[in-house]
């Protein structure tokens, strides 16, 4: 026993000595409580909303109003034209669109239906059901209010407001077509990350770099044979995961396969870099393992992979946009299944391009100091 227990404490002592382990397994656990307690909600609140009101009336503004109350959704676009809203959503401007037809006031008078167009973002099925519920229950209050004073007056009439749902880019909510481009985005960032640090992280521990520095390489040569490999082999699985979805699951590439394509390499050579940032700041392989956990943990829970970045609260949501994969993840959606172009991606693969180019640089001012070193 006091042998096993002096072995155990030769190492607690190692652990203590590490100057990186104890800190990862502090940080690890409090991140995914802040996580889970704060940015995981389903509850979806400030829906983005577009919408074109032809009517102008009473009957359209207490409906808005409703909308907008208890924040359930927010106007953020006033469209000039019907297909203005349908592109507000293309966009990702709005999540909802709402058309009121002309003259609502009137046709409610005259007891007859106002047909309301709905068009609701379906690429993510547990929003579309969550938007177009909370649109429902302010369309019934709206018609609740209006038909009591139709029954008080004793008059037989229909449903003051009907809406017409329309279900964009997924009409069947599967769930598949929904996940598996935010599954290329966690593959990709695990992959790519991991496999570069621990190569990296390798060859330190077991002297080969050394041999390295003492070759004619330079260090950014170093650095790009190394990640060279890897950035052909993640698109290889890119590419697989891509084929799998489309021919297994039936997930529609709608928009440009090019456009796509260049989304994934400025993703995939980013990570690459971050792996080669990891593998500076870790001395072993179990640091390169956790520090790509770290890495990971955000790319799970605030890209929109799998939590509607809608329902997080304001500061998770503006976190959310230092996460690479968030980027990703919106132009293999918006290639895939709204058939979108660059005139609506370009923000997103511009966020791509300085996430390389930024990661790349500390990467290589790392790597050459620890060079030099």
């Amino acid at each position: 026993m006091n042998r096993i227990l002096a072995l155990a404490e030769k190492e607690f002592l190692q652990i203590r000595r590490d100057h990186v382990l104890p800190r990862l397994i502090v940080l690890l656990p409090t991140l995914m409580l802040l996580l889970f307690g704060y940015a995981i909600n389903f509850t979806l609140s400030h829906i983005p909303l577009a919408v074109y009101d032809a009517s102008q009336d009473r009957i359209s503004q207490a409906l808005l109003a409703e909308l907008t109350k208890e924040d359930r959704f927010r106007l953020v676009h006033r469209a000039a034209s019907p297909e203005a809203v349908v592109q507000a959503v293309d966009r990702g401007q709005a999540r909802v669109g709402l058309v009121v037809p002309p003259g609502a006031l009137e046709k409610v008078r005259r007891g007859e239906s106002v047909s309301l167009e709905v068009y609701v973002d379906g690429s993510d099925p547990n929003f579309a059901f969550q938007a177009q519920a909370a649109l429902r229950k302010a369309i019934q209050e709206v018609n609740a209010r209006i038909l009591v004073g139709r029954a008080m007056a004793g008059e037989a009439v229909l449903l003051p407001l009907n809406p017409n749902l329309h279900t964009l880019y997924n009409p069947e909510n599967k769930t598949a077509w929904f996940m598996i481009p935010g599954i290329i985005g966690l593959v990709l960032t695990m992959f790519t990350v991991l496999l570069t640090a621990l190569s990296i992280v390798r060859e330190v521990e077991s002297r080969m770099m050394e041999s390295l520095l003492a070759s004619p390489l330079r260090p950014h040569e170093m650095v790009l044979g190394k990640v060279l490999p890897y950035l052909f082999i993640a698109f290889g699985v890119a590419l697989l995961v891509l084929g799998l979805g489309h021919f297994v699951f039936g997930v529609p590439v709608r928009g440009s396969l090019a456009l796509l394509l260049l989304a994934i390499f400025l993703f995939v050579l980013g990570s690459l870099a971050a792996g080669v940032l990891i593998s500076t700041l870790a001395r072993t392989q179990v640091q390169a393992v956790f520090g790509t956990y770290a890495y990971a943990f955000p790319t799970i829970f605030l890209s929109g992979f799998v939590f509607p970045i809608d329902g997080m609260p304001r500061f998770f949501q503006l976190l959310s946009y230092l996460v690479p994969a968030r980027y990703l993840i919106e132009v293999l959606r918006g290639v895939m299944l709204k058939g979108v172009g660059f005139a609506v991606l370009w923000p997103h693969l511009a966020a791509l391009l300085l996430f390389s180019a930024l990661v790349l640089f500390l990467a290589s001012v790392r790597f050459q100091r620890q060079v030099v070193a």
